[in-house]
């Protein structure tokens, strides 16, 4: 943050010398102050998104947005959506988008899924994104850690275990339910 705020005095001090040589008038001069100003109030009033190094993309222009294939659950549903951070209660929001994943395990308790799951079936569980290439989940819904790390490998979601999430290309419309509309990429 510190080296933000001095880059920001600097820009302005050097483009508000070159006005204020050749003023061509007191509003000119004072507007480059004002923008200056201006970039510094951003920068302190905003310190989160400073530590976060920017803000994640979300939406389809995510890197992990899309199905997956998972390896230890061949067949079955894992679709992620990153969203927007929802506000807080005092009008801000969080730096880092929220990571939506649907799923669906095998009926019986089997790894493999070979038929396509109802509503009922589907469990969710939300994360983190913490950069363009990490992101921090909740599993403690399906019974897991509540912030597993994941990172971004080149084509999908690499966990600690050694567990690659694969991403789909073009999707896995069969591994929705049926009646789910809402699940469509």
């Amino acid at each position: 943050m510190v080296r933000a705020l001095l880059t920001t005095v600097a820009i302005t001090l050097l483009t508000a010398g070159d006005a204020l040589q050749q003023p061509q008038s007191r509003r000119q001069a004072l507007s480059f102050l004002g923008t200056g100003i201006a970039g510094i109030a951003g920068i302190v009033a905003a310190p989160d998104t400073a530590k976060a190094g920017g803000v994640a993309k979300t939406g389809p222009s995510s890197v992990f947005s899309g199905d997956y294939d998972d390896p230890q659950h061949p067949g079955c549903l894992r679709q992620v959506k990153v969203v927007g951070a929802p506000l807080r209660g005092n009008g801000t929001r969080s730096p880092y988008p929220v990571m939506e994943i649907t799923g669906y395990d095998a009926k019986g308790g089997g790894a493999t899924c070979t038929d396509r799951p109802e509503r009922s079936d589907l469990w969710k569980i939300t994360g983190e994104v913490r950069g363009d290439a990490e992101v921090k989940l909740d599993f403690s819904p399906k019974g897991g850690p509540a912030d597993l790390p994941g990172k971004w490998d080149n084509d999908g979601i690499l966990f600690p275990d050694g567990n690659k999430w694969m991403k789909v290309p073009r999707g896995t419309n069969d591994r929705r339910p049926k009646d789910m509309s809402t699940l469509k990429g």
